[in-house]
């Protein structure tokens, strides 16, 4: 499976400020990162996450 590049405008697309994106990424990679994901690849999974819509803002 060849790896998706997510940009900015895409994640942007979902949630319209940058804070609160910010926000809500972090949180997200904070719980991944306790559960003992490798650190690598947490924010991939989570901007997956955002846009298939599974991250409540």
């Amino acid at each position: 499976m060849k790896k998706r590049h997510i940009t900015v405008d895409e994640l942007l697309n979902k949630i319209p400020n940058k804070y609160e994106l910010a926000i809500v990424a972090g949180k997200a990679a904070r719980e991944l990162f306790l559960k003992g994901e490798e650190k690598s690849k947490i924010m991939d999974e989570v901007f997956e996450e955002i846009l298939e819509e599974k991250v409540k803002v």
